[in-house]
């Protein structure tokens, strides 16, 4: 399905890129853009290249050289950005686009994404039916979207009270759809991994109410099934340790890697008590849970900001921040996850936000947070060999920002020209989506 009428006004701010979503025709090869003169910040970017050219042909990057020795053949379409500073798509590893599925508030969302310099999202359990044709719509952008990534979420029997679980399963029985699955240990793990990975999910997502065991198992059957393999960092009573155990790919949440400390481990979700404060400090037990981390390849979706954002008495103040500093001193993969639901009124992503919290609150040093923005987030969504870096061959997803982020990284906000699949976005064009408008897209509905 095109983009509706609603959400028109999105590609009528951006003429510019109108023309460059027809697909052209198969006797006509796409035209060669050529990015020039800007300072690239890419893969380690502790190694700046200056005053480079970036080459693009459609969807892809063709060729990355210097600018002394470019010679532009007639055809090419020059873009001057000389002066200014490059870096790949941001890719936002943790959101929730159909908890409560609304395709309009949804697609307002990720248009705001976008424009933000985010190109990739990876969403962690909602409705697939919404999902899915997100999904699709972002791919042939056919809606000005991040390319989305998405989970079917597994837990225990008794999570399936949470009425999230029932606004996302609308219709339909929550514990009993291929999406939002609950787990026993009579369940055919085999066939439940198989129908999720039929909802067009890159992942499962273990949330609760699941013992180690379970965990494990889950685990080996999805890798089996050459699914990815997401999970909270303490599954409950499962604790963080038990989860890395399992081998699974990506754990969310800093403040729940606290639990490890638990002397005793909450036995669900719905029963969880406060994390262990001496995680704020040096405890063997972190520091080995860090070091299985670091030896398994675990990635860790921090998520620091959402404890600023919504504090809580559960989660003692920094405690996310300061874990994630020592995981990263530890040698742990960062990702940057914002775990919002889709406000769609404000005007940049909050993903701007958790990168600047890991470097002013969790000690990362920018170019730390930028690779974990980029480098890091790819390979959480499975996407490590098309995205995360600007070399020949990736997407032509990348970032153009008026100011250095390496010398502040408050710069990451100074965002001029977004490029996604080759198509420009500019940041100029760009407008929230008023209340009012909402209004009127409703009322046309």
């Amino acid at each position: 399905m095109r983009i509706s009428s609603a959400l028109g006004f999105a590609l009528v701010a951006t003429a510019g890129c109108q023309a460059a979503h027809a697909e052209p025709s198969e006797s006509v090869a796409p035209k060669i853009v050529a990015y020039l003169g800007a300072t690239l910040i890419d893969g380690d970017p502790t190694t700046v290249r200056r005053n480079v050219v970036i080459r693009t042909q459609g969807k892809q990057i063709v060729a990355v050289e210097s600018a002394d020795r470019f010679h532009p053949d007639a055809s090419w379409e020059i873009v001057d950005v000389s002066g200014k500073f490059v870096i790949p798509g941001l890719i936002n590893t943790h959101v929730h686009l159909a908890t409560t599925p609304d395709p309009e508030i949804a697609k307002a969302y990720l248009r705001r994404e976008l424009y933000s310099g985010v190109t990739t999202v990876r969403d962690m359990a909602g409705d697939v039916r919404l999902l899915s044709e997100l999904k699709r719509e972002a791919e042939f952008d056919e809606i000005p979207s991040p390319d989305i990534y998405y989970a079917a979420l597994m837990a225990g029997p008794g999570f399936f009270v949470d009425p999230r679980t029932h606004e996302g399963s609308r219709g339909r029985v929550a514990g009993e759809v291929p999406w939002m699955r609950a787990i026993t240990a009579q369940t055919d793990l085999r066939l439940a991994v198989a129908e999720a990975r039929g909802t067009g999910a890159t992942a499962i997502k273990i949330y609760a109410d699941l013992p180690a065991s379970l965990v494990k198992a889950i685990t080996l059957e999805a890798h089996r099934q050459k699914m990815l393999v997401w999970a909270h960092a303490a599954v409950f009573p499962a604790r963080p340790s038990d989860v890395v155990d399992a081998r699974v790919d990506v754990v969310s949440h800093a403040d729940f890697v606290a639990y490890e400390l638990s002397r005793t481990m909450p036995q669900s979700f719905e029963s969880m008590t406060a994390a262990d404060s001496r995680a704020l400090h040096d405890q063997p037990e972190m520091a080995a849970l860090f070091q299985q981390m670091r030896s398994r390849g675990t990635i860790l979706d921090a998520t620091v900001d959402v404890g600023y954002r919504y504090p809580s008495s559960m989660w003692p103040s920094g405690i996310a921040a300061f874990v994630t500093g020592e995981a990263n001193r530890q040698g742990v993969m960062i990702s940057t996850g914002t775990d919002d639901d889709p406000d769609w009124t404000e005007g940049d992503s909050v993903l701007d936000s958790e990168i600047m919290r890991l470097v002013h609150d969790a000690g990362m040093s920018p170019a730390d947070a930028i690779r974990s923005a980029t480098v890091v987030g790819a390979k959480a969504v499975g996407q490590q060999n098309s995205l995360g870096v600007i070399e020949v061959g990736k997407l032509a997803d990348m970032v153009v920002l008026d100011k250095n982020p390496l010398e502040d990284i408050d710069n990451i906000r100074s965002v001029d020209l977004v490029v996604k699949h080759g198509i420009r976005y500019r940041r100029s064009d760009y407008h929230p989506v008023s209340p009012e408008e909402m209004k009127r897209i409703r009322q046309r509905q």
